[in-house]
């Protein structure tokens, strides 16, 4: 996890991901034909959503900032960006690994790499549930139609 991570959202997110992920590699373990090579799958996928996910996260905050500091603005965006697509290299590399040399099951992957997507989720239904009497938009809602 990120250590300087100053929203606690993010913090939340990042946590529930690697949560969810164990979970799933722990139930993949449990109750999967092949036990160890599906847990290990679930687990390799989370890897490749954390790795694209700090990639991003990176990226965003070189451009940010590049933005924010007084000193070369050319040349710390472009280490940004340098450090941005060698993440994405990374992923590829890990990817392949992952696929074509270790042999993993293909959807064990995709259910660890979605960890992130279920954290979000369920930070949504967290905020749905502190928030009820929320207005929500909805087809009939003359409001949000132009």
């Amino acid at each position: 996890m990120t250590t300087g991570e100053r929203d606690p959202l993010l913090r939340r997110i990042e946590r529930d991901a690697v949560f969810t992920c164990a979970a799933m590699a722990l139930a993949a373990a449990a109750l999967a034909p092949a036990h160890l090579s599906t847990a290990a799958g679930v687990a390799g996928g989370g890897a490749l959503a954390w790795i694209s996910y700090v990639g991003i996260k990176g990226g965003i905050d070189a451009i940010a900032g590049a933005v924010d500091t007084r000193g070369n603005r050319a040349r710390n965006a472009a280490i940004g960006l340098v450090k941005f697509f060698t993440r994405y290299a990374i992923l590829a590399a890990v990817a392949y690994v992952i696929m074509a040399r270790l042999g993993l099951p293909p959807l064990a992957v995709v259910a660890g790499a979605s960890s992130l997507v279920v954290a979000v989720m369920l930070e949504a239904a967290r905020s749905f549930r502190r928030h009820p009497g929320a207005p929500r938009a909805t087809s009939n809602d003359h409001r949000w139609s132009s």
